[in-house]
Order: structure tokens, then C-alpha cells, then sequence
């Protein structure tokens, strides 16, 4: 019975990324939101995930699609997500990063990523990482 459960989630989550973008309201592709978030002189927030990962599945809805983080999100950033495997011809080889999930912060000005955060981040960290970056950003258009 273990086993049989195991593989009904490993098949679930082979199937759940590519409507997160959808979902959350993110762009899917890399170079649009870089020429929104110039448009907007606004950073932008990369999430790198992959479909097999179910740390990933639990960032996007424990984390970003919840009620306090997904606002704050959209009044901050221009928020993409991409699959690390099946979009990597679509964005930066620099982003591609073995560690998912993995956020970029990335200032429109030069396309390189002023701050980072690694791995699952429940609600509370997130946020504290969104304003952090999101103050840092503010210090480098100063």
C-alpha cells in the first residue's frame, strides 16, 4: 500500500507546475517580464521550480498563492515563474540553478539578481524575504 501511494504523488506532482504561472497570475516568459518590469521601474521576482519537486508544489500553494503573500507579490514585483527543465531555453543560463525552488530578485535596469532565496519559505519567511529585497531595491535606484 506504501508503494502504491507513492506513486500516485509522484504522479501528481509530475503534473502540477505548468498552470502555477496561470494560477498565480505570473508571467511564464522570462523576457516579458523583464520588459514589464523596465516599463514599470519595478524589480523582478524569478521563481525557478521544476514539475518533479514537492517543494516546489508546496512554495506555490502554501506560500505564494496565499492570501497575505500573493498581494504583496503583485504590488512589488513583477513576478515570473519558469521550470527549470522544460523552460531553459526560455530564460538566463545564470538563473538555472540546481537548488529549486529558488527566487531571484532581479533589478530591470541590468537583468542581475540583487538578492536570492533558497529553498521552501513558509509564509512568515517569505515575506520578511519580499520586504528585504524589496528594501534593497529601493537602496539601489538611490
Amino acid at each position: 500500500m506504501r508503494i502504491v501511494s507513492l506513486l500516485f504523488i509522484l504522479i501528481l506532482s509530475l503534473f502540477a507546475s505548468p498552470e502555477a504561472a496561470q494560477e498565480l497570475g505570473y508571467y511564464s516568459d522570462y523576457n516579458t517580464a523583464l520588459s514589464v518590469a523596465k516599463k514599470e521601474k519595478k524589480s523582478m521576482m524569478l521563481v525557478v521550480v521544476t514539475s518533479y519537486c514537492p517543494w516546489c508544489r508546496k512554495f506555490e500553494r502554501k506560500t505564494l498563492a496565499s492570501a497575505s503573500i500573493a498581494p504583496l507579490v503583485k504590488s512589488m514585483y513583477v513576478p515570473v515563474i519558469v521550470d527549470r527543465n522544460k523552460d531553459a531555453a526560455t530564460f538566463p543560463e545564470r538563473f538555472q540553478t540546481p537548488r529549486i525552488p529558488t527566487v531571484f530578485f532581479i533589478d530591470p535596469k541590468d537583468g542581475m539578481e540583487y538578492w536570492e532565496s533558497i529553498g521552501y519559505l513558509n509564509k512568515k519567511e517569505f515575506s520578511e524575504a519580499l520586504n528585504d529585497a524589496g528594501n534593497l531595491f529601493k537602496k539601489r535606484q538611490k
